[in-house]
């Protein structure tokens, strides 16, 4: 199932890809020695709070162009908006706010459930 209007998407999908890219480019030229600061030890220690920050922040973003690239393969094969738990359509409203949802509202807020109940 197609939808419609799903060149826009792919559009708004590649923005947000190059977006990350740029971020990703940027994290690989700043070298991890310049977060390193000679002072005292409260000095370290947010240093090393900065850059793993920006490493967990930085892997975040990989996983979001994992799921990008995911979006733009079904919009290639045609299965795009179409929810990954149940079958049936996603709201365009929410492939607007996020474009790389594998699910439907209902699907994702039992998901959330679950594992909020189970953790």
């Amino acid at each position: 199932m197609q939808v419609s209007g799903s060149h826009c998407f792919q559009e708004k999908l590649l923005s947000i890809k190059t977006e990350l890219l740029n971020k990703s480019t940027y994290f690989k030229t700043d070298k991890p020695e310049a977060h390193v600061v000679s002072g005292d030890e409260a000095d370290q220690a947010s240093s090393e709070i900065n850059l793993n920050l920006s490493l967990r922040l930085h892997e975040r973003e990989r996983l979001l162009i994992q799921k990008i690239d995911y979006a733009l393969a079904k919009i290639k094969d045609g299965a795009f908006g179409q929810c990954e738990d149940c079958g049936g359509q996603i709201e365009e409203k929410r492939l607007f706010a996020r474009p790389y949802t594998t699910l439907c509202i209902a699907c994702k807020e039992e998901q959330e459930y679950k594992k909020q109940f189970y953790a």
